[in-house]
């Protein structure tokens, strides 16, 4: 579904955000901008689009947790998340519910995924990519990362919690079905994964731990 937003100059109106609804943004335009300025610009619009949802126009202090993830303290419980890779941005905002995001490029240069997942992944995991063709074992690949990387953000852990211990069941094919295990405890709570891919260019995954809330997509062409 479309999030209208015309502008995002100071006082910019967002639409509102449910208690029951994720907001997810991405950022068209991209392709012009180096990766430093891609950087640069995903983060100016997520204090835009922070200040606006918390209903002020004055920009919002961002601090980091123990492990990195940032946080508004004084966003009046807007909690959001970040990812970028290549010239692709999406932030994702959600009242009293932490979440994770992470989007990865898919390119075309020849990457030894399987030693990768072998080194870092569940032994499961890894063997469930190795009968796969290399093109798919590539994507399989991207999408498990993809959802690891979110649930981590989600949880506010960086990758030394260790990829291995974040264990997701997977069909045939590779593709994530659900987390089965996170680290030596069992799970707490349904973990909900929203997965989406733009075929030869991006794979992405959004991650939290509750109940369902509706996901509501918008597009903000950036300005440079």
């Amino acid at each position: 579904m479309d999030l209208p937003l015309p502008d995002l100059a100071p006082g910019s109106a967002v639409p509102a955000l449910a208690p029951d609804e994720i907001h997810l943004w991405q950022l068209r335009g991209g392709e012009r901008l180096t990766p430093r300025g891609v950087s640069a610009t995903a983060h100016r619009y997520l204090g835009r689009l922070l200040s606006a949802y918390a209903g002020t126009e004055q920009p919002l202090a961002i601090v980091r947790g123990a492990h990195g993830k940032p946080a508004a303290p004084d966003a009046g419980g807007i909690e959001f998340n970040l990812s970028h890779s290549g010239r692709h941005v999406l932030i994702a905002f959600a009242r009293g519910q932490a979440l994770g995001v992470d989007v990865e490029a898919v390119d075309g240069r020849h990457r030894s995924v399987m030693a990768i997942a072998q080194r870092f992944f569940a032994p499961e995991e890894a063997a469930a990519l190795e009968p796969l063709d290399e093109a798919g074992r590539r994507l399989a690949f991207l999408r498990l990362w993809t959802c690891k990387e979110a649930v981590l953000k989600a949880l506010g852990s960086g990758l030394h919690f260790g990829l291995d211990r974040l264990r997701f069941s997977l069909d045939a094919a590779g593709l994530p079905q659900a987390v089965r295990a996170v680290g030596a405890e069992p799970l707490s709570g349904d973990w909900r994964l929203q997965r989406w891919e733009a075929p030869g260019e991006t794979v992405a995954a959004l991650a939290w731990q509750g109940p369902p809330r509706r996901l509501r997509i918008g597009t903000i062409d950036v300005d440079g």
